[in-house]
């Protein structure tokens, strides 16, 4: 009787963490791209008030502003529910910085260039996500969110594509 209950007890223990939904190594690098992505995405719209004068960029960042954010506290709140110690990275890559250092210096052609970016960097986010949602053992509240970012995103793309070419 005895051994049966340190089994159940040992078994028990055992399963602990899938039940409070750990993070998997695939987890855990969909969450920190994700997040140095969504990062970029705030930080380059921010920029367009200071570097353009046509309104469909600056309504664009507008949105971008508002919905990453939305997107960034969608992403900590599916983190911290699957493992609440995990934290969010709140930097950007190395190649994320270059680009924003671009469209410091960009000048004239800040909109040529931001319009770029911003078609590039949702095309690759829109990716990630995809195929995170594809992976057959993913968490299943990080999944949830990349399901619904999915059509965000795509509208992000659809609408970067339509910003005007100068």
């Amino acid at each position: 009787m005895m051994k049966r209950m340190v089994l159940t007890v040992v078994a028990m223990a055992g399963l602990a963490p899938l039940a409070f939904g750990q993070l998997s190594d695939a987890d855990k690098a969909f969450a920190k791209e994700a997040a140095r992505a969504n990062n970029f995405e705030i930080k380059a719209a921010q920029m367009v008030p200071n570097m353009t004068k046509n309104s469909a960029y600056d309504s664009f960042a507008q949105m971008m502003i508002s919905d990453h954010t939305s997107a960034g506290q969608g992403l900590g709140t599916a983190v911290t529910a699957a493992d609440p110690s995990a934290q969010l990275p709140t930097d950007i890559t190395a190649d994320s910085q270059a680009k924003l250092d671009v469209l410091e210096h960009a000048g004239k052609d800040f909109d040529v260039k931001y319009r770029d970016q911003m078609i590039s960097s949702h095309m690759a986010t829109l990716k990630l996500f995809q195929n995170y949602d594809g992976l057959p053992s993913s968490n299943p509240q990080l999944k949830q969110f990349a399901e619904k970012m999915i059509p965000a995103f795509q509208k992000h793309l659809a609408e970067a594509k339509k910003l005007p070419k100068q």
